[in-house]
C-alpha cells in the first residue's frame, strides 16, 4: 500500500509540474552577428497571377521588368514545381494525381525526342553547366534546352530558347518538332514565371531560373478532400466585400499600363496584413467539427517552408549575390519570415525597385 501511494503521490506531483512556452535559445531574425562575408541578398516580389487576367499583355510589363532589371539579380526563382518533385509525384499517382495534372508539365514527348530519361536529363544538366562557356554556341543553347525540357525545367529550357538568335530557334541538337512548338507557345503565354522571371533571366544572361514551388505539402490535404473546400468558402465569405477593391484596381492599373503601381499594391505590408487576416489567421482558429480551417493552414506552412527551402539553395549558388524571388504574393510574408531566420541572408525590400 505504501508503494502505492508513493506512485500516485509522484504521478500527481509530476501533472503538478507548470508547462512553460520555450524562447528560442538564439534569435536568428537578420543577418547574423558573426558573419564576416558579404550575406546573399534576397528581394521577394509578390506578384498576381497574371494568367487569370483577361487583356494583360507581356508590354504592360515591360517597366516592371526595367526595374527588376537594375536590382541586377544573380539568381532567380519561381512559382513552378522542380521537375524532380513532379518524378517523385509521378511514383504516386492515387496521392498526387490532381498536382500532376495542375503543376506538371507531360515531359513524354520531349523526352522522346531527345531519347533521355528523367535522371539522364537532370544530370545532363548538371554537366552542361558545369562546364558551361562564357560564350556558348547556338547548338550548345538547343542542347541545354533539350535536357531541361526532358527534365522538367519549361522555364529553364525558355530562357535558353530566348537567348538564341531568331534563325537558330529550330529542332536539333535534342530539340524535335514537339518541342519546338511547346517553347513557341511558352513563349507566348501570360504568366509571371514567364514574362517576368525567365524574360528577365533571358534578359541578364542567366542560364536558368529555380523552381521553388511545393506540392508534395498537399499530403496534409489528402484525408480531408473536398468538404475541407467547402468548410474554407465559409470562412471566406466572412470577409468584407470591399477588402476585393484594391485587388480590382490593381488589375485596372495593369491593363491601363500602370504595373508598378499594381505591384506596390501586392508587395505593401497593408496588402500582406490584410490577406493574413482575411485567410489565414481566420483558418487557423477554426474550430467547428473538424478544424478544416486548421488543416489548411497548416498545409500553406508547410508549402512555405519546403518552397522557401528551394530558394535557399538557389541562393547558395551565388554566396554573396543576389537572388530575385517570384511568388504568388500571399507567399510573401511567409517567404520573408522564414528568410530572415536564415544565417546569411538579407532580405531586400522592393520599394528599392518600385518606388
Amino acid at each position: 500500500m505504501k508503494y502505492l501511494a508513493l506512485v500516485i503521490s509522484l504521478i500527481a506531483t509530476a501533472w503538478a509540474v507548470p508547462i512553460y512556452a520555450q524562447m528560442p535559445a538564439i534569435n536568428l531574425r537578420g543577418v547574423d552577428e558573426a558573419l564576416i562575408v558579404e550575406p546573399t541578398q534576397v528581394m521577394v516580389l509578390g506578384t498576381a497571377h497574371l494568367a487569370a487576367f483577361d487583356n494583360v499583355e507581356p508590354r504592360h510589363i515591360d517597366s516592371l521588368l526595367d526595374r527588376l532589371a537594375v536590382y541586377n539579380p544573380q539568381a532567380i526563382t519561381i512559382e513552378g514545381v522542380p521537375g524532380e518533385t513532379c518524378e517523385m509525384m509521378r511514383a504516386y499517382p492515387s496521392e498526387y494525381a490532381a498536382a500532376l495534372d495542375s503543376y506538371c508539365t507531360d515531359v513524354a514527348p520531349f523526352r522522346a525526342e531527345s531519347a533521355m530519361n528523367a535522371a539522364e536529363a537532370a544530370a545532363r544538366v548538371r554537366a552542361l553547366l558545369g562546364d558551361w562557356p562564357s560564350t556558348p554556341a547556338p547548338a550548345e543553347r538547343r542542347s541545354l534546352a533539350a535536357a531541361f525540357l526532358a527534365a522538367g525545367e519549361p522555364y529553364s529550357a525558355l530562357v535558353q530558347w530566348w537567348q538564341l538568335d531568331q534563325a537558330e530557334r529550330r529542332s536539333g541538337d535534342g530539340l524535335g518538332m514537339a518541342s519546338v512548338a511547346y517553347l513557341e507557345n511558352r513563349a507566348t503565354s501570360m504568366n509571371e514565371s514567364t514574362q517576368i522571371a525567365a524574360r528577365l533571366a533571358a534578359r541578364l544572361g542567366l542560364e536558368r531560373v529555380f523552381t521553388a514551388d511545393d506540392h508534395s505539402s498537399d499530403l496534409v490535404l489528402k484525408p480531408h478532400g473536398l468538404a475541407l473546400w467547402a468548410r474554407m468558402r465559409e470562412i471566406w465569405d466572412t470577409n468584407d466585400p470591399s477588402s476585393k477593391d484594391g485587388y480590382v484596381q490593381a488589375e485596372n492599373d495593369i491593363v491601363a499600363g500602370d504595373i508598378l503601381a499594381a505591384y506596390r499594391f501586392y508587395n505593401s505590408p497593408e496588402t500582406q496584413r490584410q490577406a493574413i487576416n482575411n485567410d489565414f489567421r481566420k483558418a487557423m482558429n477554426d474550430s467547428e467539427g473538424a478544424q478544416f480551417g486548421r488543416a489548411y493552414n497548416s498545409w500553406y506552412q508547410v508549402r512555405n517552408l519546403r518552397m522557401v527551402s528551394n530558394v535557399v539553395a538557389a541562393g547558395a549558388t551565388v554566396p554573396g549575390g543576389r537572388v530575385l524571388s517570384v511568388v504568388g504574393a500571399s507567399h510573401k510574408p511567409y517567404f520573408e519570415a522564414y528568410l530572415d531566420m536564415m544565417h546569411d541572408i538579407e532580405l531586400i525590400s522592393t520599394d528599392t525597385i518600385l518606388n
